[in-house]
């Protein structure tokens, strides 16, 4: 009988324990947040350098167009309000460029078979074309 009311007691403290930490709330590790400093915004940003500006960690593509001349991206960074072309599966040297509705414009050539260009103004809608008018992506 001895043992056993020790066992309770014992029993009897991890429950007065666990009831008092019940109340004690542990600080929790919230998730990570990602704040994108930007180096430029809207018309700051034309014709600036996406990555060196810090506008591609936020970036996501708006439309990808596959055509005779490789595949055309309009890319664009809400942190930056800005749009900007990538290429792939280009032949060296291929015009590429993205404009917008502002008649913003900035033109590229293709080095290698990948690549991407300066930005223009997203506050407007834009597009990214390569080779020619006819192979762009639509206007967002």
């Amino acid at each position: 009988m001895k043992h056993a009311h020790r066992a309770v007691k014992s029993m009897f403290g991890i429950a007065m324990a666990a009831t008092a930490l019940a109340g004690f709330v542990a600080p929790t590790a919230s998730a990570a947040t990602t704040q994108v400093t930007a180096g430029c915004y809207g018309a700051s940003c034309q014709p600036k350098d996406p990555i060196e500006m810090g506008c591609s960690t936020d970036a996501y593509t708006v439309e990808s167009v596959d055509t005779v001349y490789g595949t055309i991206e309009l890319r664009y960074s809400p942190a930056c309000a800005a749009n900007w072309p990538r290429i792939s599966g280009a032949s060296n040297g291929r015009i590429f460029w993205v404009e917008n509705k502002y008649g913003d414009y900035v033109f590229w050539n293709a080095i290698g078979s990948t690549g991407y260009g300066d930005m223009v103004n997203g506050t407007v809608q834009a597009r990214a074309c390569v080779q020619d008018y006819g192979s762009c992506t639509g206007w967002h």
